[in-house]
């Protein structure tokens, strides 16, 4: 198959976050950053790149209070997915989910506050990224990190 190379556009400011391999990272700033729109958009991206290396499993997206899909980070993956033509040609996104159209990858939204236990039963987690993150419990991390455990698997915090 042959290697496929895109332009992703992100804010200058965050293009060296997601440069090189990491188990974590992570960036922190005011409302109208573009924080949440980039780790989307990258997170998108990601999904796409562990398919295409057949590394099947789950990108979580975690918030610290999450009580209903309307208060997730699914909102902000759909529309990142929709921005970019080469990412919605590999995406099937319905209403209450996201997933590569090959089913490699899930999205999976929870939240960490009420729904903990709920991340300990996913398995291959690829990627852990946990938006407007400042109010998580030092708990919700301990059970959080270890989950995390796929060679080559990251934990995003913004």
């Amino acid at each position: 198959m042959a290697e496929i190379t895109v332009r992703v556009e992100v804010p200058p400011k965050l293009v060296p976050v997601f440069a090189g391999e990491a188990m974590y990272r992570g960036a922190w700033g005011g409302r109208g950053s573009a924080k949440t729109r980039s780790f989307a958009k990258m997170a998108a991206v990601w999904g796409v790149k562990f398919a295409a290396a057949n590394e099947p499993g789950v990108i979580v997206c975690g918030r610290e209070f999450m009580n209903s899909l309307e208060e997730s980070s699914l909102a902000e993956v759909k529309a990142a997915i929709l921005s970019e033509p080469w990412l919605a040609e590999k995406y099937d996104v319905g209403e209450k989910y996201v997933r590569t159209k090959d089913r490699k990858i899930d999205f999976a939204f929870i939240g960490l506050r009420h729904n903990l236990d709920s991340i300990k039963s996913k398995s291959r987690i690829r990627l852990l990224w946990v938006d407007e993150a400042e109010p998580v419990s030092e708990t919700a991390w301990a059970k959080a990190i270890p989950t995390v455990r796929e060679d080559g698997s990251e934990i995003w915090v913004t």
